[in-house]
């Protein structure tokens, strides 16, 4: 089996120590507390001691202007149904996405159908004049005064206007969970493959404790719209019935309108958050975009834990003994912030605080446990040569990770050639 979640990495490295395994996260062992205790605390310092590839994440960063605000999304309510994109608050203040539709009562944490939040936390003010890039946050002053939404841009190369709904197009494949306007109401597509499907509201879904008359039609798990053969029909799906008692139409339950969905344009997410000022003191020599006369100070994002290599991949056609032309950047690192003369925005390239053991690499669930292992020995068995041992193997699991390119050691051009710079 592979490495499905901490308790795994915690067994694994108590296996190092030789101790008995842990059973479960709530088991009242020394064992349990003394990996409990290191676990978070380790795999944050690991993830910072080298750039892990499966760590590595993009966000958009524009710098701060007066408008720019802070993102304060909604706290985690099981009874919603979240939208892929969506993004809600744990009760430790962390921010978590939705990566799949129809999400309700899936707890963040619990499950893989949410995400950490790796995006940026500043949300720009819309203007009409700016394409966006997928992930970007901004918000629009509604039509009541003092009122706004937050929206989040779901492509590259967006120039929709937020707010302006996208109307149904029969010529249109659209996926599931897209959002169309259709009359009067906002509609979400509840199939994969919807084309041609006018937007209208189904029967319900079957019910199994419900009885149903001839001709009464249900939804089922397919989605597909099921007609009732005869009547007193009770206990039998329709999907797996094999049209003994139902007839699928072969007509499929495309949309719904519920839950209510704000107005918007299939490009962006309407998210249920809002905003704050920034609590920032500028940097000394920056200052709001807008100041032309300053540098500017662009907010990290969520889960920022380290810089990763902006180029990795550059100086493939570098001549030899010719400057590579790749420009230093001016970034300074401050606090919460990048201070830099750049006045673009800046397509971030860092290390995420990443949690999900699924997401890990092997490599790095190995070396982790090791590490655990040598922080939790001494406590547990008092033997320096059991703790000798566990720090060799964990040396290994590092050495080999970057073998296999696990950790990510770069190849980014140096402004100067090294033909020139061993010369010189």
């Amino acid at each position: 089996m592979p490495f499905l979640d901490s308790l795994d990495i915690a067994n694994r490295a108590i296996q190092h120590t030789g101790g008995t395994h842990i059973a479960a996260v709530t088991e009242d062992s020394k064992n349990n507390f003394e990996t409990a205790f290191a676990y978070d605390k380790v795999r944050r310092a690991e993830l910072r001691r080298n750039v892990w590839r499966f760590s590595i994440r993009k966000a958009v960063l524009r710098p701060v202007d007066t408008s720019t605000m802070l993102i304060v999304p909604a706290a985690y309510d099981a009874t919603k149904t979240y939208l892929p994109g969506a993004i809600v608050t744990d009760t430790n203040g962390q921010l978590w996405t939705s990566n799949e539709p129809d999400n309700i009562n899936n707890t963040p944490g619990d499950t893989d159908i949410w995400d950490m939040y790796f995006g940026p936390l500043t949300v720009s003010l819309y203007s009409s004049t700016t394409s966006y890039s997928s992930g970007e946050l901004v918000y629009k002053p509604g039509t009541v005064a003092g009122s706004y939404a937050v929206y989040l841009s779901l492509q590259n190369g967006n120039s929709d206007v937020p707010s302006t709904a996208t109307a149904y197009d029969s010529t249109v494949t659209y996926g599931r969970n897209q959002v169309v306007s259709s009359g009067g109401s906002q509609w979400r597509s509840l199939i994969e493959v919807n084309l041609g499907i006018t937007p209208a509201d189904g029967p319900l879904a079957f019910d199994i404790g419900a009885t149903y008359a001839a001709a009464a039609t249900v939804t089922g798990s397919d989605h597909f719209i099921y007609s009732s053969v005869g009547s007193g029909n009770i206990g039998h799906d329709p999907v797996t019935d094999g049209g003994v008692h139902w007839t699928n139409t072969n007509v499929a339950n495309a949309w719904s309108r519920t839950p209510t969905i704000a107005v918007s344009s299939i490009k962006w997410r309407v998210l249920d958050a809002t905003i704050k000022a920034i609590p920032i003191i500028y940097p000394i020599g920056s200052g709001p975009s807008s100041e032309g006369t300053t540098r500017n100070a662009f907010r990290l994002p969520s889960g920022f834990l380290r810089e990763a290599g902006q180029s990795p991949k550059a100086g493939s056609n570098s001549r030899m003994g010719a400057p590579s032309g790749l420009a230093y950047n001016d970034w300074e690192f401050e606090g919460n912030f990048i201070v830099s003369q750049q006045t673009d925005p800046i397509i971030f390239r860092f290390v995420a605080d990443v949690t999900k053991v699924s997401a890990f690499d092997d490599m790095f669930c190995e070396g982790l446990a090791c590490r655990i292992a040598t922080a939790i020995c001494e406590p547990l068995t008092q033997s320096g040569s059991k703790l000798q041992t566990i720090a060799s193997a964990y040396k290994l699991f590092m050495g080999e990770a970057r073998t296999v390119n696990a950790i990510e050691v770069g190849s980014e051009e140096l402004p100067v050639d090294d033909y020139i710079a061993c010369r010189g």
